[in-house]
């Protein structure tokens, strides 16, 4: 019986991620008939007895400094139709596509594979570099690994199937965190220079010294080293994939020094280089369209956008040419995944430009029904219509033209329909959104649901109470304080059946009010009771009443508990009882800092109530100014300017004098101007 698929994997001592890789690899030693080979370098019995429990082909090495010897050992004891190696600080998520490729026959069309490598750059694992890695191909008698780092798998032949399977790896993590990065480079440096010395000049070993420049950071030495292996590349007959890596890796270790202006330039003379293959092409385009972004290009960006567009549909017409020109950090399905983000950027450009004939095409490039690309846009898309409201009926216009049943295009067509008073039509694209909204659009589907008349009946079946809080928040951001009564006096019939939505909706637009309302007394006091009382009525309907009754008790939230000590205060306010108001508010702002503006609202009317009738308060007041002072910084510090902005105004006239008051003020009214 033929062996499918051999294995080849290189172990140190690194226990804490062999484990996991060993497990990645199991559904591909029991679907496929396989074979797992390993190079053990280590000296661990326990890493040792781990990889015995996967396979008794065990090949001792020991470690020379050279990664292709250590491969080829591997290599050379492989059986399989097809070789793949790996390392042991890496695993993968899923291998079923892979399976799949075996299992039904599609490896009978190709010679080689790539996955991708997923480099995390912190331990969150929310921040990391996607990269091709050239791990798979039919083992023929020729092939080998070359390079004693950095090794290559020769000949690694066409055509090549690109995996969307990819492995996790920390590797890059560890060296950062633990400062194994400067021995590790230093190592590879001292080889490469040995190299260097001993051998012919190459393209490859001149790329290999590039990249250990780059990581150091010596920026200067690795673009001299690329444009080095960039002029011995040219001499060759053939364009290959570490041609094109210099290509595409020398304008942005330009762009690396902070030199924006040369390394677009670098980019344009090599997009125009007639050695430049069209995967290449389509990838420098891309990076100059980002070169051009932040060097505020935005005639040149456009440019490089529908060149970057040109060349996609060439290869997607040549489809032979996007499969084997896969370069070694850069392919055409990933040059594809950037659409989105080129293509917004592209708007971006064009509205700049008032090119409204490009902006309404670049709309209908965009990949709508691509939700993974499309959902990280909506955003920026968001800000791209708000930037440029004064081009609001064309751009709302492009997007009713468009071709798409994307949810966000069709709230687009609803305020596009909603513009030229066609309310019934509005309605329709509005039902279309709701039966799928988009995460983070809720409001503007209740918003203009209000505005019209829609029925929220089916939509709010579907929402979440976690959700309806956002939306209440941002309903709160988006409603001015003026139209808010009209506003909640018209969904309160939606609401008469969820009675938490309309608490949850009520207590935020009145926490608005109260924060930058810039109330009278009599309507503040009348507002904060709505407020609180709205929150002692939920939390009766949540807690029972022996909870209720200790209303420091750890299981009531914050704002219960700011609630029932702003009812006391206010009733002493009523009655007069100035002095008794002024630690009870002392105590609410420390439980609950959001209301700090009303906090500050309350103590300056107790401040003026308090001079009135000369009753010596100062110590409490600076007290009580200080502890709201902290809050105020504690705004800035988040970049929270509104709300910094409505309590400055109020400490103020508790703390005329404090010249860090002063000095406040005048930041947040600098970053709100």
């Amino acid at each position: 019986m033929k062996i499918q698929l051999s294995i080849s994997l290189l172990v140190s001592d690194r226990i804490e991620t062999l484990g996991r890789c060993l497990s990645s690899l199991k559904p591909l030693l029991r679907e496929l008939n396989s074979e797992l080979i390993i190079v053990y370098t280590g000296k661990s019995e326990e890493t040792l007895a781990l990889a015995k429990e996967y396979t008794s082909h065990i090949i001792p090495f020991t470690w020379c400094k050279d990664f292709s010897k250590a491969r080829n050992a591997g290599l050379g004891a492989a059986k399989g139709e097809w070789f793949l190696y790996l390392d042991d600080d890496e695993w993968f998520e899923d291998t079923e596509e892979i399976i799949r490729f075996f299992k039904s026959g599609e490896c009978e069309k190709y010679q080689s594979a790539t996955y991708v490598q997923r480099n995390y750059l912190d331990w969150t694992g929310r921040t990391y570099a996607d990269a091709y890695v050239g791990r798979m191909c039919r083992l023929l008698k020729e092939t080998r690994f070359i390079y004693p780092i950095h090794e290559n798998l020769r000949p690694f032949p066409s055509p090549c199937k690109e995996f969307e399977a990819y492995v996790h790896h920390y590797g890059y993590v560890r060296a950062n965190n633990e400062k194994e990065q400067d021995s590790k480079t230093e190592r590879n440096l001292t080889l490469l220079r040995e190299r260097l010395n001993t051998e012919k000049p190459s393209a490859h070993l001149y790329a290999q010294l590039a990249q250990e420049y780059a990581s150091i950071p010596e920026y200067d030495e690795a673009i001299r080293y690329c444009r080095e292996g960039l002029k011995l590349a040219r001499k060759e007959d053939r364009r290959d994939s570490l041609e094109m890596w210099l290509q595409l890796e020398l304008p942005h270790l330009i762009f690396c020094t902070g030199d924006l202006k040369a390394a677009l330039e670098e980019g344009e003379k090599i997009l125009a280089s007639p050695y430049l293959a069209e995967v290449g092409e389509v990838n420098l385009a891309a990076k100059l369209v980002g070169f051009c972004w932040n060097l505020k290009e935005y005639k040149k960006g456009l440019k490089y956008v529908q060149c970057y567009r040109r060349v996609l549909e060439y290869l997607w017409k040549h489809p032979e040419k996007a499969m084997v020109q896969n370069g070694i950090t850069s392919s055409f399905s990933g040059a594809e995944k950037q659409a989105a983000e080129i293509y917004v950027k592209g708007l971006f450009f064009a509205a700049e430009s008032r090119d409204f004939a490009v902006m309404s095409q670049i709309l209908g490039w965009l990949p709508w029904e691509d939700t993974v690309q499309m959902s990280i846009q909506y955003g920026n898309l968001e800000e791209w219509k708000q930037k440029y409201s004064a081009q609001k009926t064309v751009i709302l216009k492009s997007y009713y033209q468009l071709d798409s049943d994307n949810t966000y295009v069709a709230l687009q067509k609803a305020y596009c329909a909603e513009e030229n008073g066609e309310v019934s039509e509005a309605e329709k694209f509005w039902e279309r959104c709701a039966a799928n909204c988009p995460e983070g659009y809720l409001e503007q589907l209740i918003e203009m649901a209000v505005r019209n008349g829609f029925t929220l009946k089916y939509l709010l079946k579907k929402v979440s109470l976690e959700d309806w809080k956002l939306c209440a928040r941002a309903l709160a951001e988006r409603i001015e304080i003026p139209n808010m009564g009209d506003f909640f006096d018209k969904i309160s019939p939606e609401l008469s059946e969820y009675m938490f939505f309309a608490e949850s909706l009520r207590q935020n637009l009145l926490e608005k009010q109260l924060v930058q309302g810039f109330l009278e007394l009599g309507r503040f006091l009348e507002l904060m009771e709505e407020y609180c009382n709205s929150v002692i009525r939920v939390a009766g309907m949540i807690y029972r009443d022996e909870i209720l009754a200790n209303q420091d008790s750890y299981l009531l939230p914050a704002q219960y508990k700011f609630a029932v000590r702003v009812m006391d205060i206010v009733k002493h306010i009523k009655n007069g009882d100035f002095g008794y108001s002024i630690p009870l508010l002392s105590e609410a702002l420390h439980i609950y800092p959001q209301m700090s503006a009303a906090v500050s609202h309350m103590t300056n009317y107790l401040n003026e109530q308090m001079k009135a009738i000369h009753q010596p308060v100062s110590e409490e007041f600076a007290i009580l100014g200080g502890q709201v002072k902290q809050v105020v910084s504690g705004l800035v510090d988040g970049g929270q300017w509104m709300e910094a902005y409505g309590v400055i105004n109020q400490l103020i006239t508790l703390l005329p004098d404090d010249t860090e008051v002063l000095r406040l003020k005048q930041e947040i009214v600098r970053n709100l101007g």
